[in-house]
Order: C-alpha cells, then structure tokens, then sequence
C-alpha cells in the first residue's frame, strides 16, 4: 500500500512531490531527445561561447541557433525546477533519508552536466565532452526517476512481499551495466562520426560480417554486438522474472524497448542516420534506462533470495 500521509513544511503531499519529480523526467528526457537532434543538425557549435550565444543572453535566431539556444534554455529551466523540488523536499522533516542522498547525487549530476556542456563548447565537441554529456544526462534522468519512485512507493502492510529470485535480480543487474555500455558507445560513434561505418545490416560491409575491430568500424561493431548481449540479457530478465508481478511488467517493458531500440538502430543504417530517426534512437535509449531502473529499485524494494531459500519457503 502506499503511504502519502506526511507533508512537507510547506504542506505538500509526498505524492505530488514525487509528481513534480516525475514530470521533471519527462523534461529531462525531452531535453535529452533535443541533445541528440542539436548533434543530428550539426548545430552544437552554432552558439561557439558560452553561458551566452553568440556573445548575447537571447541571440539573433537562425535554424542552427534556434536548436542550440532552446536546449541550453530547457537544460535551464530543468536545473531551475529541479532546484525548487529539491529545496521542498529537503525542508521537509518527514522526507526519508532516502530521498536526500539521491537529491546530493541528482544534484552533483547536474553540475557535472553543466560543466560538460560549457566543455563540449569549449573544446569544439571533443568526443569525450560529447559522450560524457549523453551518460551524465542519462544518469540524472535515472536519478530522478528513482527519486521519484521513493517519495511515491512504501513497502506493504503484513505480509512482506514476494522476494525476487537471485538469477533474475543477477539479469537486470547485467542488463544496466550492458545499457551503460552501450549508452557510452553509442555516444562514441555520434561523435566519431561512426554510424555509417557499417553501412549494411546485418552483414557491415560487403556482405561481410566482421571486416576490422579498428578505427570507426570497429567501434561500430562493437555497438552492435552489445547490442545483441543487452538484448538476450533483458530477455533473460523478463523470463525469470515472470513469477514475480510487480516486477514483471517493468522487465517485459525493458524487454520490448530494446527490441525498439534494435529495429531504429537497423532504420537509421538502412536509411543513412535520417534526423528524426536519430532522435527516436537516443530518446529509446533513455526510456529504456528509465525502465531498468525502475525493475531494479523493485529488486532492491523486495530483497533477493537464492533458490535453495526459494524451495524452503514456497509463496
């Protein structure tokens, strides 16, 4: 059951608390989706200074600068929300201990994210900047969401809930570790330019499967084939986590966007990195993240046990 009776100092619910944070998620993953189409559009030196644009706080707009200058202004506006959620909740008396760590790490996410953004100008999109900006923005979108998830859920009255099995817990442990991967490499072949350094699918180049594990069409295949490991891996989870309802739903969602993410992957091979596509594949990536950390907080939420303990004491 849920428990929303405490309230914060200025009188709001714990789940409208948990509400703002859920839909400054929904901010953070637009803004992310926008980071991804700025990259698309070649547009992340249209604004060559920074925190101004062009040497002005709102600078004369073209297509380039419109797409650079409005994620810099939503990338605001979020660090602004976030600071309001996080001072409410932190002047509150009944918000669990908890919450107030994962607000110390969303908070050093953000700055670190500020810092990378005024690099990955700074340093004329070096693909360091670049692909530490896509992780550090994926990783506070996470954040968020697990902040969420604690100020919204409480543990059941009576009977302690179903406890999730030691193989599954294991899978989708394994599943975001392959996901953090392959946030990491797909950031690396955005900003190495490598995604049509395998211009075929399945096969990358010639009918040929593996031509070379160096330069561009090496990091390209080895985006694929974690691709593929994350993939059996989330299916692995969904199977062995069927048993348990709560979780289950979330592990077959996990489930059904990697296989998404696979499909937009050989969509945007096939069809030359297309922009709309490009903002579908990274925007999938962040939901799936989103998802996995959701399984996994209702991994942590049940406890884990072996299956030996699974036999002696049947649910």
């Amino acid at each position: 059951m849920r428990d929303v009776g405490w309230k914060t100092s200025r009188g709001v619910r714990a789940d409208h608390l948990a509400a703002g944070f859920a839909a400054l998620v929904a901010c953070t993953l637009v803004l992310i989706v926008l980071g991804a189409l700025v990259r698309a559009h070649e547009a992340g030196l249209a604004c060559p200074d920074w925190p101004l644009c062009l040497g002005e706080i709102v600078p004369r707009i073209n297509f380039q600068v419109a797409f650079e200058w409005s994620h810099r202004l939503l990338a605001a506006s979020v660090a602004l929300v976030f600071a309001g959620l996080a001072g409410v909740a932190l002047y509150s008396t009944g918000t669990p201990r908890g919450v107030r760590g994962l607000l110390a790490l969303a908070a050093g996410l953000l700055a670190a994210q500020i810092v990378l953004g005024a690099l990955t100008v700074w340093q004329q999109l070096a693909a360091w900047t670049v692909t530490g900006h896509l992780v550090t923005g994926n990783a506070f979108a996470v954040t968020l969401v697990l902040i969420a998830c604690t100020l919204r859920d409480r543990a059941p009255a009576g009977a302690p809930a179903r406890a999730v099995g030691t193989p599954a817990s294991l899978w989708i442990a394994a599943s975001a570790l392959l996901l953090l991967g392959q946030i990491v490499l797909g950031g690396l072949v955005s900003s190495r330019f490598a995604g049509l350094a395998c211009p075929e699918w399945p096969t990358c180049s010639g009918g040929i499967w593996f031509p070379s594990w160096k330069g561009t069409v090496g990091l390209h295949l080895m985006h694929r084939t974690n691709a593929y490991l994350l993939l059996g891996s989330l299916a692995a989870s969904a199977a062995l986590s069927w048993r348990t309802r709560p979780l289950r739903p979330w592990t077959l969602l996990a489930c059904a966007l990697g296989f998404a993410q696979l499909a937009v992957g050989v969509a945007n091979v096939r069809l030359g990195i297309p922009v709309d596509v490009t903002g579908l594949h990274t925007g999938l990536a962040t939901l799936l993240a989103l998802t996995l950390a959701r399984a996994a907080r209702e991994t942590l939420a049940r406890g884990v046990v072996t299956p030996q303990q699974a036999m002696l004491h049947p649910r």
